[in-house]
């Protein structure tokens, strides 16, 4: 049964299984999760010439008139009504999908651009012979629609393309009038600037960073002549430390070496091995039988040892009596070492580890013993905030301590992320809009505003661009003049705006979120919250288009993070002391009730309440009541 304990957590970490469903609760239709999955695992995206794909993306005309003047159960029947021509219209190859609020798509398998704007038509067609009769009120509503289409590969190679060019072309038919199909193909830039714009947002930018890159190249390709390297990029927070990892993460995406990306946790940084936990989740679920073979081949005596790491394999047996604290740590970290060489076949591994400053210190140590092995290669690379381990006052956090102690045996590489020049501005702008034309000393104007922070220099870039001071003068991309006092002072000013800006309901979700902490998945926020997951997934589309938060959709489920830990801290920090406790043991009360339901495994359960933390403000390491329970006193204490 240990496997089976096992597989479960591993199917269903950090989600809610009973939220994993592929279709809308109020249409009947299927949901966002299904398309996303669809896309990601069905569509033949190598070989579309021979069967196109084809997007409509749809949504109500003035679908908050409905809801103001009738009334939101009128609203609803709207909605249930629309999701039922769309049934009808996509025929047999066509899937109608409720995206988001009033928002629809149908995505046809083996259709062209031709046949889907043909389906398109046909929906506006019947939209205007066909009304909606309200019986309470004993009126008829008369419905139209505005659609964008686009085709792949015509106007797309991949899924995120395929959506973004429906979007706007969307966009553009809502912007020309509504009640009317729009082509991706067929739009006038003109007409979707701010769209356009706007999604130009999304793409990575990595201004000013050559000469670190060039270091980290420099390291791989030592690391392929099978000398192991350890690299830390230290910076400042809103420095660009994760986008700088996401760079190098997707520089080595199409590599087959064992990767395993992971992020420390503030709240964890004390509890041994809990880093060690994630890294074996992580080699576990990239293997196809996730690791069954090799788990069942196991001695009871590496069993038990390995259950101090991995919970769900069993309760460990207490040695005390018959082992030291140190021999028994000894053997955990030799069982630890062979069960990972197993997992791996010793192939070189890399670790990406985003604040790498939360790390514990017995993962720490294991690395480093990973690291003096001649048998493997090991490419470790961290960010940090910045260490000042000889400077550092009362108790040093562990990763100041192992700098301190085996910096020179390891030839740990420790690289400065510097805030970026005026020039380093330039191109940031000029990585996304190409060949912008900036106002004159705009970026000496904003190296003083921001001291060359990226996070606060992209904020004031989503400002522009929200607020259309972005804009086309022909085929150059331009900022418009700005009045006197526009530029904000502050990253705290941006961000504090955004928050009140939400309505109640989104700025309750955003609370939610910030007490889950860097991250958390969609499954979990709607089911913590009690909310449906439409009105959640409406909710991170606004924050995301704010620039709060990210989204990635992975195994079914969308994992929602923190633009960067500084957008957290002032997020959580806006929350007075009574909430947060209330947010927490709603989170706690949630995961209990989870576990009892058998939704998700106990040891899951456990790792959830080690997250709950009373602040989310970097601790003081210094004061016990930061230091989690170990796990086997808080077994005992559920018992």
């Amino acid at each position: 049964m240990k496997y089976e304990d096992l597989l479960s957590f591993l199917q269903h970490v950090g989600t809610d299984p009973s939220r994993l469903i592929f279709e809308d609760e109020l249409t009947g239709i299927h949901n966002r999760r299904f398309l996303k999955s669809y896309l990601q695992h069905k569509v033949p995206w190598d070989s579309l010439e021979s069967r196109p794909v084809s997007l409509l993306m749809m949504d109500l005309d003035y679908f908050k008139k409905i809801n103001d003047t009738h009334g939101h159960d009128a609203g609803d029947e709207a909605l249930i009504w629309v999701a039922k021509l769309f049934k009808e219209a996509s025929g047999d190859q066509g899937m109608p999908i409720r995206y988001a609020g009033d928002e629809f798509m149908i995505l046809i398998m083996g259709a062209d651009k031709k046949a889907a704007l043909q389906v398109g038509e046909q929906l506006i067609q019947r939209t205007h012979e066909e009304s909606l009769h309200l019986e309470e009120k004993d009126i008829d509503l008369n419905i139209t629609l505005s659609i964008g289409v686009a085709s792949a590969p015509d106007d797309a190679k991949g899924p995120k393309d395929l959506i973004k060019k429906a979007d706007i072309a969307l966009y553009s038919a809502k912007k020309s009038g509504r009640d009317q199909v729009a082509d991706a193909g067929q739009i006038a830039p003109q007409k979707v600037i701010p769209k356009e714009a706007a999604q130009k947002l999304d793409i990575a930018t990595l201004a000013g960073r050559k000469a670190l890159f060039a270091e980290v190249v420099k390291a791989l390709k030592k690391f392929s002549k099978r000398q192991s390297q350890f690299l830390i990029i230290e910076g400042a927070d809103g420095m660009g430390k994760s986008e700088f990892l996401r760079g190098i993460r997707q520089n080595l995406a199409k590599s087959k070496i064992w990767k395993i990306g992971l992020n420390g946790a503030p709240q964890e940084v004390f509890r041994p091995y809990y880093m060690t936990t994630n890294i074996l989740i992580e080699i576990l679920n990239q293997l196809p039988d996730k690791g069954k073979g090799i788990i069942e081949d196991l001695t009871p005596r590496e069993d038990n040892y390995l259950s101090y790491i991995l919970p769900q394999l069993g309760e460990p047996e207490d040695l005390s009596h018959q082992e030291d604290e140190e021999t028994l740590r000894e053997q955990i970290f030799t069982t630890l070492i062979h069960f990972i060489l197993k997992l791996i076949d010793s192939q070189p591994l890399i670790f990406l580890i985003d604040d790498l400053h939360y790390s514990d210190d017995a993962t720490l140590l294991l690395l480093r013993r990973l690291m003096l092995r001649r048998d493997i290669p090991l490419f470790i690379c961290g960010t940090a905030a910045n260490i000042h381990p000889d400077k550092a006052k009362g108790r040093k956090t562990p990763l100041e301590q192992f700098i301190s102690t085996y910096q020179k045996e390891l030839n740990i590489n420790r690289l400065k992320l510097s805030p970026l020049t005026a020039a380093g501005i330039t191109s940031h702008f000029q990585r996304i809009f190409p060949k912008i034309s900036l106002p004159e000393n705009f970026e000496k104007d904003l190296m003083q505003i921001t001291q060359g922070n990226p996070l606060f220099i992209s904020e004031i870039q989503r400002k522009l661009v929200q607020d259309e001071k972005v804009t086309l003068a022909g085929q150059q991309w331009v900022i418009k003049p700005l009045e006197e006092g526009y530029l904000p002072k502050s990253l705290e000013e941006i961000v504090s705006q955004k928050i009140t800006s939400l309505d109640e309901e989104s700025r309750k979700l955003l609370e939610h979120a910030s007490a889950f902490g860097e991250k958390v998945s969609l499954s979990m926020l709607t089911g913590s919250s009690e909310g449906k997951e439409i009105q959640v997934q409406e909710f991170i589309d606004y924050a995301v288009s704010e620039g709060l938060i990210s989204s990635d959709f992975q195994m079914n489920d969308d994992t929602i993070r923190f633009l960067s830990n500084r957008v957290l801290d002032i997020t959580y920090g806006a929350i007075n002391d009574d909430r947060k406790k209330e947010l927490h043991e709603q989170i706690g009360t949630y995961h209990e009730t989870l576990h009892e339901q058998h939704l998700l495994p106990s040891a899951a359960a456990l790792a959830y309440h080690f997250q709950l933390s009373p602040t989310r403000k970097r601790p003081d390491f210094t004061k016990n009541r930061y230091r989690p329970i170990a796990i086997k006193s808080l077994i005992q204490k559920r018992q």
